[in-house]
């Protein structure tokens, strides 16, 4: 993440499916390099969930649906890509 350009929108941490990103109202943008300003995995990283303590995501992940799938409203029956096939 380029915090130089970040403009704490929210954006990023809203589409995050696994709520790796998350926004808190404490930060600091003051270096004297801006090469400083960019973070890679190793520097976000943290031991703990976070904002929401109480979240897991492998405890989410992969939960099956109940029912089968395209029997939901407003979702379309799977394709068999083999029938696609000439």
């Amino acid at each position: 993440i380029n915090f130089a350009r970040c403009i704490y929108c929210g954006l990023c941490e809203e589409a995050c499916p696994t709520l790796a990103i998350q926004l808190t109202p404490h930060f600091e943008t003051c270096q004297r390099d801006v090469l400083e300003l960019l973070y890679e995995k190793e520097d976000l990283l943290v031991g703990h969930g976070g904002k929401d303590g109480e979240y897991h995501y492998y405890r989410h992940a992969g939960v099956s649906m109940v029912g089968d799938k395209g029997t939901h409203i407003g979702e379309d029956q799977p394709v068999d890509i083999k029938s696609l096939l000439p």
